[in-house]
């Protein structure tokens, strides 16, 4: 049998290639983690000097200023800086990370410009540097998406490959600062890779572990949000059953209207009749005016993240903060700042938990600490925004080093995900892709392809034509409507002792009677040797040889004998594939109880 009936994406040559993809994204790992601590230095700078007058990368949080009043000025300032730099730099710096990178991986073929790639994070770190109320993840997964696709971009490589290494430098910073690989690795691939191969997961949960090595190389290997181990076991499991749950709804349905919020608010500035240059300044206004109210809704709200998971606050201080911090996000976001979007998702969702172990406390189903409450708000307000569920319940372990919050975590991120599900077919992430015109995958399904053989949908009696048929013979039967042929758009022949010959197309046959071949025979102009398909082999793999071969339809041979003709795959048996899955999920059959009572 030719060669040509081998799939391209086989053999020693596709091995080389996938370990040399893991070399790179190993790499990729590597320089993510260097810029994500750098932007995390970057950050405590910024905000060390605007809040404190002193220049030191060590981490501070603004809530301790003395500015008082002056303290308005600050964030103005910051999104003073960030309309210049999206006037005269570029308008990618604006945005939340994750959305951003998402469209590049679907729009543009996983490329980040290299002035994106630099200004993106500089804007962040302003951002957040004087008060804007996000945290680092999202412009830190920006930063390492870029750095990916950077290098992907330098050096000779597919579409495909560049992604992956874009979603390995993506899940490699996220790591670096949050020490969740498995959690990083989950989030790029239900956020950027949208899908789940061995090919594209393992580079990148190898680069996530790299990253994680190296965190904890640094003595870094800590819970980032530290929760009492006792409070994942001394619950009371079917009332705090029903707690999660009714957290999972709430967070759920205030997920979906907090993205409404924020492209309401989006659309609310972009009316003004102002210079945008002056919107990120207004939205800076109203977060200085919080911050001077309330200094703990400054910044990313790290400790206020802590606080909530030990349960140290109060039920009114809870709502205040939250509340505020809730506001003045979709505020900023929405007048055209930069920054990212879990760190203050966990502080909404984890009032959200608070608030209700505390209303459940006051009547009297006691079982549920606070601190585990906040954890699943947390987890579920990000599930229900991001639609990432699995990815936010392993982050929720990851982040607190308690494998008892599990299934807590999972119940409420599961039921906020169905709510948010029935409430909006967009999340946060995909609603801000999508206003821009690129459509976002909504499901991750297996390749119907992939699971249907071709044996299952070919044409088991294809009509097969001697080859000592004379070109004119043969084009006449068409003409004139021949039952067996005028359906066809091409045809096998076969030779004097049965076997498969070759394949001849409409096309071929225009072309040979324009050149005045309508007295040969078949076997002058047809194609010997044509690209094969095995019955016992996937629609998929048939698939990638037509694409490679650039034909639209296989003749089918057993596979220990490439010239015996057991079959014909063309179009419409491959789209037959299609029509089967669309029953299986529109069709009922009838049950057996049904059928008992007929």
């Amino acid at each position: 049998m030719s060669d040509r009936a081998s799939t391209p994406s086989a053999g020693p040559g596709a091995g080389r290639r996938f370990v040399w993809l893991l070399v790179l994204a190993l790499l990729v790992a590597g320089l993510a983690t260097l810029a994500a601590h750098a932007l995390h230095l970057a950050i405590s700078a910024i905000t060390r000097l605007a809040f404190y007058g002193k220049w030191s990368h060590e981490a501070v949080s603004p809530t301790g200023h003395g500015l008082g009043a002056w303290v308005i000025l600050v964030p103005a300032l910051g999104g003073g800086l960030i309309a210049l730099l999206a006037r005269f730099g570029s308008r990618g710096v604006v945005g939340h990370g994750i959305p951003e990178v998402m469209q590049q991986v679907l729009a543009n073929r996983s490329r980040i410009s290299p002035r994106v790639a630099v200004l993106k994070p500089l804007a962040s770190a302003i951002s957040i540097g004087t008060g804007a109320p996000y945290g680092a993840e999202g412009p830190v997964i920006a930063l390492g998406g870029a750095t990916g696709s950077l290098l992907g971009q330098a050096l000779t490589m597919t579409t495909n490959e560049r992604k992956i290494l874009l979603a390995a430098g993506a899940a490699a910073a996220m790591t670096a600062i949050f020490g969740s690989p498995v959690a990083a690795t989950l989030l790029a691939v239900e956020l950027l890779l949208f899908e789940f191969r061995a090919r594209s997961a393992v580079p990148v949960a190898l680069a996530a572990a790299l990253a994680q090595a190296l965190r904890m190389a640094a003595g870094e290997g800590g819970a980032v949000f530290p929760l009492a181990a006792s409070a994942a076991e001394d619950i009371a499991p079917l009332t705090a059953l029903g707690c999660f749950a009714g957290i999972g709804a709430v967070a759920g349905v205030l997920a979906v209207a907090a993205g409404g919020a924020v492209h309401r608010t989006e659309d609310f500035f972009a009316r003004l009749p102002i210079n945008p240059l002056w919107c990120p300044v207004l939205g800076g206004l109203v977060v200085g005016v919080a911050g001077w109210c309330e200094p703990r809704v400054l910044g990313a709200g790290y400790e206020v993240i802590t606080s909530l998971l030990g349960g140290e606050l109060g039920a009114g201080t809870v709502a205040l903060v939250c509340g505020l911090k809730l506001v003045i996000w979709i505020v900023s976001l929405g007048s055209g700042t930069s920054g990212g979007t879990l760190a203050p998702m966990l502080v909404v969702g984890g009032g959200v938990g608070a608030l209700a172990a505390t209303a459940a406390q006051g009547a009297g189903l006691a079982g549920v600490s606070p601190g585990l409450a906040a954890l699943a708000g947390m987890t579920a307000f990000f599930a229900g925004g991001s639609r990432a569920l699995f990815a936010s319940v392993v982050l929720a372990v990851e982040i607190t080093h308690q494998a008892g919050a599990l299934w807590p975590a999972a119940t409420a991120a599961a039921v906020a995900v169905g709510v948010a599900h029935l409430l909006s077919p967009r999340s946060l992430m995909t609603e801000a892709v999508e206003r821009r015109g690129v459509r976002v995958p909504a499901d991750f399904a297996a390749d119907v392809f992939e699971q249907v053989r071709v044996g299952e949908v070919m044409e088991k009696n294809p009509v097969v034509i001697d080859e000592a048929m004379r070109v004119g013979e043969l084009a006449d039967r068409i003409g004139a409507g021949d039952a067996g042929l005028s359906r066809s758009q091409a045809y096998l022949v076969k030779n004097a002792d049965g076997r498969l010959a070759g394949i001849i197309t409409r096309g071929d046959l225009l072309a040979a009677v324009e050149r005045g071949d309508a007295g040969e025979t078949l076997d002058a102009v047809m194609t010997r040797d044509p690209v094969r398909a095995f019955p016992d082999e996937t629609l998929h793999e048939a698939l990638e040889r037509m694409h490679a071969h650039d034909v639209g339809r296989l003749p089918v041979v057993e596979r220990a004998a490439p010239h015996a003709l057991v079959g014909y795959l063309g179009r419409a048996a491959i789209l037959s594939a299609r029509q089967m899955r669309w029953r299986e999920h529109h069709e009922p059959e009838p049950g057996w109880w049904k059928k008992r009572g007929r």
